[in-house]
Formats: C-alpha cells, structure tokens, sequence
C-alpha cells in the first residue's frame, strides 16, 4: 500500500512501515547494491515497532507492582525504637514536677505588699457595685459586681491603658467559635 505513493511524499510526511512478523523484526541495511545485510533482532527489544510497544505495556504494570509491594519492607527500617524505660526505684527518687496553673489570686493582688491599696466603691445606677483596686492614684483592677450575678474583675496589664477581663474562675472570657465564611 505504501509502495504507490511518491516517495519523496511520503518519506516526508508518512512513517514507513517496518515488515515484521509475532516474534522477530526484520531489519534491513543497504551497504551496496551487491551488498545486502539482513539482521533479525527480537521484538522485545525496542525496535519502534507495534509489538515492543505491547510488550512494555506488559513490564510496566509488573514493576509497579513489584516496586509497591516493596514499599512496606523500606517503611518499617524507618521506625524509632521504643524508649528505654526507666527502673522503678529510679523514678520512685526523682521528684514530681508539678508546674501550677496561673492562680487567680496572684494576679488580684496589689503589685507590692509594701504600697498601701487604695479602694473605692460606688453603685451603678442599675445597682451593679463597682470596686476600684488603685495604688498611688493609679487603678489597676477594677470589680464589677452586677445584682445577682457573678463578679467580674478587669486586671491593668497593658502599658496602653486597656483592661483585661477576668471571670471569678480566672478565664478570660467565653468566645463562642466562629469561622471566616466569606470574605469580600
């Protein structure tokens, strides 16, 4: 089929087509017109051809899988080795360290025992009682007592003059969660 096309058109444009059969593909070199070499090679070997094509689509899937299949072997060199445990008369002698959560007392407290505290004490008009805690004319923690409730106590740590909120059981305050649906 090949054959009745022009020649220069279709070294040009079209591949031309090797004669091969299942298991050999034969090639041809030219050295001279009384000089012909004729060379069979296997068709596993890569030859440009349809069935060395199929044959690697044959190895490629195998070494995957071969290639998978060793993967979990080189994962377990990787493990760390379990801690060296101590003996118990060992741990018996060394002391617990037991690190303290932030007291709430500490923080209420005047800044130094030697400073006298000045406190005033006024009623809001919705009867709320409001405690000031303040040292040479300085206010650094405010009690906000609302009729019936909880206590809230508002401690000067800031050197910008805002006031952190506490809660009597020391918390900073209740912050429902919120995500950032959208933004614009």
């Amino acid at each position: 089929m090949w054959r009745r096309w022009p020649a220069p058109w279709r070294a040009r444009y079209l591949p031309v087509p090797q004669a091969h059969s299942c298991r050999w593909t034969e090639e041809t070199t030219v050295l001279s017109e009384s000089n012909v070499q004729r060379k069979k090679t296997a068709a596993g070997q890569p030859c440009g051809c349809y069935h060395a094509c199929m044959i690697m689509m044959r190895v490629i899937p195998s070494l995957m899988l071969a290639l998978l299949l060793c993967s979990p072997a080189q994962a377990a060199d990787d493990v760390m080795p379990p801690p060296q445990s101590i003996p118990a008369e060992q741990q018996a002698e060394q002391p617990a360290v037991v690190e303290s959560a932030p007291n709430m007392r500490d923080e209420l407290q005047a800044p130094d025992d030697t400073t006298a505290v000045d406190i005033r004490s006024y009623q809001d008009k919705d009867g709320a009682t409001i405690t000031e805690y303040g040292v040479r004319g300085k206010v650094f923690k405010i009690k906000v007592q609302p009729v019936g409730g909880m206590p809230a106590y508002y401690l000067y740590r800031d050197p910008n003059g805002q006031f952190v909120r506490r809660l009597p059981g020391g918390a900073t305050g209740i912050t429902p969660p919120s995500w950032i649906l959208k933004e614009f």
